[in-house]
């Protein structure tokens, strides 16, 4: 399906967004609103791109830290034909477009052909329309950030933008070592995931014009939150289901990304395995062959430890939960927290 029509399809958020349902509804209609070009093609590639989103939880996370920061107003924020309201949706789906049009880059660079079961745009339309659709859907983000001309939020998002993208060549140029330290590769997931969470989260506070305790509290929130994020998804990897993940187990292990469990097997294992390891790290393997590092790598214990350090980021974002004021929607707030770092494998 290359359209979306809000009126006559269900949206399809997790339950837990219900209480924000309307507000969702509101971005995919300003998404929808979004693809429309001069060019029947080009709008008909850009709304097959929009329509790709999955759950759009990214900008759940900025309606939901607004109403989070100022949970006194809620009723008032709610209510429709608000001005705040409306204003909400066009910022949280300029967030969502920000990330598609990272995601779209990835399906061209990583040559992925499909995405949540469906054909990547690149794999339809060819790499060269896909990567100028990618930038006009980031510039069109950009230019109604610019429209609604909040300095704090043009600023935030320029920031982000730039650290997911020194995080991303970060991780090129350290493509197929294995000497990385844990916190050179936590400094490479903070800047290419981390930071856009937190973004969100800031941003989310700054449109209830939150107080600066508040918004620090919800930005790093938001980067532990994505730290973690970035860990399960880096275990799902190895221990995955790639039915659920849409995409085969060990991929990152052939394009030699060096990821959380495979830094710290590395670190703890004997000369001889590395010497082994660094003659089929980054080669195109054989599953058995993948199969049996995964076993090496569970036997040493580095996927627990991955999963510890993802529980214990996670849990440090929700105790940053816990200096909100208490509310219905902070709780919501923390249930799409543990979603999104929860294990599916």
């Amino acid at each position: 399906m290359t359209t979306m029509h809000i009126e006559k399809q269900t949206l399809a958020v997790p339950e837990m967004l219900a209480p924000i349902l309307p507000e969702m509804q509101a971005v995919e209609a300003f998404l929808e609103a979004q693809a429309d070009t001069a060019i029947p093609q080009f709008s008909e590639l850009t709304r097959h791109l929009l329509s790709a989103g999955g759950k759009r939880l990214r900008p759940a996370i900025v309606i939901l830290c607004a109403y989070a920061a100022a949970p006194h107003r809620f009723g008032e924020l709610y209510r429709d034909g608000h001005p705040c309201r409306a204003r909400l949706a066009i910022i949280a789906g300029c967030m969502e477009m920000i990330h598609m049009a990272t995601l779209i880059h990835d399906d061209v660079i990583d040559q992925t052909f499909t995405r949540r079961g469906k054909p990547t745009a690149n794999a339809l339309y060819g790499n060269l329309a896909t990567v100028l659709s990618g930038d006009f859907i980031l510039a069109r983000a950009m230019r109604c950030l610019a429209q609604d001309g909040d300095l704090r939020i043009i600023q935030t998002v320029a920031q982000i933008t730039t650290d997911m993208s020194e995080g991303e060549v970060a991780e090129v140029f350290l493509r197929h070592r294995l000497d990385l330290t844990e916190a050179q590769y936590l400094d490479i997931v903070q800047r290419k995931t981390a930071e856009f969470l937190a973004g969100c989260c800031r941003i989310g506070g700054y449109l209830v014009d939150a107080d600066s305790d508040t918004l620090d509290t919800l930005e790093q929130f938001g980067r532990e939150l994505g730290i973690a994020f970035q860990i399960i998804d880096d275990l799902l990897d190895y221990v995955g289901d790639p039915r659920l993940t849409g995409k085969p187990n060990g991929t990152d292990f052939r394009e030699g990304f060096a990821t959380l469990p495979l830094l710290h097997y590395y670190q703890h294992a004997t000369p001889d395995e590395r010497a082994r390891l660094q003659n089929e790290f980054g080669a195109d393997l054989s599953p058995e062959r993948f199969q049996h590092w995964r076993e090496q790598i569970r036997l040493t214990g580095s996927l627990r430890y991955a999963e510890a350090l993802a529980e214990q980021y996670r849990q440090s974002a929700l105790a940053r939960l816990g200096r909100l004021p208490a509310s219905p929607i902070r709780t919501t707030l923390e249930e799409v927290a543990r979603f999104i770092t929860e294990r599916k494998y």
